[in-house]
């Protein structure tokens, strides 16, 4: 008995030895294969007539590299330690999901985290008792880059568009067109590339246009059919032969109300007296310097920059609603202050007049300086998300009111708004529609006092949406608006507070 066994034991491993020592040829795809920057690839070779490879020799190299392989199989293992630059990063891997592997001669090669130093040749080399040979692969690449980063500035008779975007693998191409007619701008300056460190591409190009357009302009950076595109409403704005006439007229007039402002303040100072109180000196008001920046006449938007919400998450301050500042016979509160809703019969009261500006509410902080961050959450669990919301920050010392010709950064206001009738736009002058497909559940709103700007994030995918860059003459509060008619509450997201059950806050209010 133990005789048999130990001859069905030798017959089977002779049997594997003659047919690992039988002729056989490599074959590996002709096509050349494509890869995405730090993403993973196969470079599928395979053995004919289907061969077990357990107990050949497999070696992957690049051209001339032979003694240096990249992967090397031997005596049923792979033996590491040869390139260190693909430590890590190679393997042997099945060439399809009905592929068995070894045992019928998938010597596929597997590398990960692809650079652009694995674009090439690379050799697939088989060898056993009696047979050997060998075929080459070739191995290209592609990058995405990121999102454009479109920046727009308002000057006194003309809008200047650049669009920049890094990461490209090769050069990619840029096209600007107005969005809504399809026409593709023409006679504009040649895009401008550099190479990065790591050797993809940064591509750069600017467009100069009349105030007088009024159009959705996109740019957009492809590569054949992958492309990245981020666009701009530009909005109605003065036409350029109208411009003169009322710019000489506001002028004058407000030359006309400066004059009347010095000669009403001299004659009170005169005959009354007063005493110049600074700032810092009144309640829960910050302490600012006595040299403010002189306000900007351009307007500057910065659309789709990258975006690491952990770091912004680190400038997160508690945030409370100034719940007796507003108009409290239509808003209603939570007992922590921290979240609102449309009340009572304000559906009526604003019904057909567009979006409830009279329902905005402050926060009680106020801010001067730093680099402060808070979320807003639009959204609660089995509840559709807002349709209609304000939010951003206004000049500490506004006053109510129901105009929105009154909300402008002029005016002391900043904001991202969201309503039915004019969808996702922001109060600049003109307003501008930021591009965001997606469905706000959670806003985002980095305040930079120092660096005078106010930028507005995607909180649930991380994803920016905007910057608006201007000068701020005193200090600022957060600014809230809920709408109306919505069953979703506007809940600010507070640090180092626990979440209530979503049912509780939406009972609450």
């Amino acid at each position: 008995m133990k005789e048999t066994l130990l001859y069905s034991i030798v017959a089977f491993l002779c049997l594997r030895c003659i047919k690992a020592s039988e002729p056989f040829v490599v074959n590996c795809s002709e096509t050349v294969i494509m890869g995405k920057y730090g993403f993973s690839v196969v470079l599928p070779c395979w053995l004919t007539p289907k061969t077990d490879a357990e107990s050949l020799e497999i070696r992957w190299y690049r051209p001339d590299q032979f003694r240096n392989p990249i992967l090397l199989y031997q005596n049923h293992k792979v033996v590491a330690d040869f390139q260190e630059n693909y430590k890590n990063r190679s393997s042997l891997t099945l060439s399809s999901p009905q592929s068995t592997g070894l045992k019928q001669g998938d010597v596929s090669l597997k590398l990960d985290n692809l650079a652009l130093s694995d674009i090439g040749i690379f050799h697939c080399y088989v060898s056993g008792d009696k047979s050997y040979d060998s075929k080459t692969v070739t191995l290209s690449l592609t990058a995405l880059g990121s999102l454009p980063l479109l920046s727009l500035e308002h000057h006194q008779n003309s809008v200047n568009l650049s669009c920049t975007s890094s990461g490209w693998y090769p050069q990619p191409r840029l096209l600007w067109k107005f969005t809504n007619k399809g026409d593709v701008l023409s006679e504009l300056q040649s895009p401008i590339y550099t190479k990065q460190e790591n050797g993809l591409f940064f591509i750069s190009s600017w467009v100069l246009l009349s105030s007088s357009v009024s159009n959705s302009i996109s740019c957009s950076v492809a590569l054949s059919e992958e492309n990245r595109e981020v666009s701009v409403d530009l909005g109605p704005r003065l036409s350029v032969q109208n411009s003169g006439l009322w710019k000489i007229l506001f002028t004058v007039a407000l030359l006309s109300v400066l004059a009347l402002i010095g000669i009403g303040l001299f004659l009170y100072k005169k005959y009354n007296g007063y005493q110049l109180v600074k700032r810092g000196n009144m309640p829960n008001e910050c302490q600012m310097s006595d040299e403010q920046p002189q306000h900007s006449k351009d307007q500057k938007l910065v659309i789709g920059q990258p975006t690491i919400m952990e770091d912004l998450r680190k400038a997160n301050v508690t945030i409370r609603f100034d719940e007796e500042n507003c108009n409290k016979d239509y808003l209603r509160f939570n007992p922590q202050g921290d979240t609102v809703r449309d009340f009572g019969a304000a559906a009526d009261e604003y019904k057909g007049r567009g979006f409830p500006y009279g329902l905005c509410v402050r926060g009680r902080e106020r801010f001067c300086s730093g680099r402060v961050y808070w979320e807003v959450r639009l959204k609660l669990a089995n509840v559709p998300p807002k349709k209609s919301w304000l939010i951003g920050v206004a000049k500490a010392s506004y006053t109510l009111s129901d105009e929105k010709s009154y909300f402008t950064p002029s005016n002391g206001f900043w904001f991202l708004c969201l309503d039915p009738e004019n969808g996702l736009h922001v109060n600049t002058e003109p307003e501008i529609s930021p591009t965001e497909n997606t469905t706000l559940e959670s806003v985002g709103v980095l305040l930079d006092f120092d660096k005078r700007e106010l930028s507005f994030y995607n909180a649930t995918d991380g994803v920016h949406l905007l910057t608006m860059k201007t000068d701020f003459k005193e200090d600022v509060v957060p600014l809230f608006n809920p709408g109306i008619g919505d069953n979703a509450p506007l809940q600010i997201i507070n640090p180092q507070v626990k979440t209530q059950n979503e049912a509780e806050v939406n009972a609450s209010v």
